[in-house]
C-alpha cells in the first residue's frame, strides 16, 4: 500500500511540475515592440515550440526614395530574401521566428530568426525578463555563435494601433 501511495504522489507531483513549467514557459507569449518602434511582433506557441510573426508595421509602404526596392505606396515585401520565390511575400504577417524550445528560467533556445532587412537567417535565443514584460532577443551567426546582436523588446502597452500609420493583420482594410 505504501508503494502505491508513493507512486501516486510521484505521478501527481510530476503532473503539477509539468503544468507549472508549461505556464512558466508561456510567460513570453504576447505582443512586443522592438527598439525601432516600427512594428509589433507576436510571440506565440507553435506546437510545442515558440514562434514569432509581424502583426503590425508602421508606415507599411515603400517611399518614393526606395523605388529600386518596391513600388512606392505599396506594402513592404521580403525583397532581400535569398530565395527569389519568396521576394514577393509581404513582411506583414510573416513568421520569422521559428522553432524555439523553452529550457527553463525564462530562456528559449535552438530556434531560427529570419531578418527581412538583410534576407538572412540567424540562430538565436531569447530570454523573458521582468516577468514577461520584456524580451532580450539575441541573433547570432549559426557557425560563430559568439558573433551576434541583442535587442530588447518591450511588451505592447499604451500604443494606439488604431492610428492610420499602423497596418495590422487584425485590422479591417478600408
Amino acid at each position: 500500500m505504501k508503494s502505491k501511495s508513493l507512486l501516486l504522489f510521484g505521478i501527481l507531483s510530476f503532473g503539477s511540475f509539468s503544468m507549472l513549467f508549461a505556464q512558466e514557459a508561456d510567460v513570453a507569449v504576447g505582443r512586443y515592440i522592438p527598439p525601432e518602434k516600427d512594428s509589433v511582433i507576436e510571440i506565440f506557441k507553435c506546437g510545442d515550440k515558440y514562434c514569432g510573426k509581424t502583426i503590425c508595421i508602421k508606415d507599411n509602404a515603400y517611399p518614393e526614395k526606395d523605388k529600386d526596392k518596391g513600388v512606392p505606396g505599396t506594402p513592404y515585401l521580403d525583397h532581400n530574401n535569398e530565395d527569389p520565390a519568396l521576394r514577393k511575400r509581404p513582411n506583414l504577417g510573416m513568421v520569422f521566428i521559428t522553432g524555439f524550445d523553452y529550457v527553463g528560467e525564462g530562456v528559449y533556445k535552438n530556434g531560427k530568426i529570419y531578418n527581412p532587412r538583410d534576407g538572412k537567417t540567424y540562430c538565436g535565443k531569447f530570454t523573458s525578463i521582468e516577468g514577461g514584460n520584456k524580451l532580450d532577443l539575441r541573433g547570432t551567426l549559426c557557425s560563430l555563435s559568439f558573433l551576434g546582436k541583442t535587442n530588447t523588446w518591450t511588451k505592447l502597452s499604451g500604443l494606439n494601433l488604431d492610428e492610420s500609420r499602423w497596418d495590422c493583420t487584425f485590422k479591417t482594410k478600408k
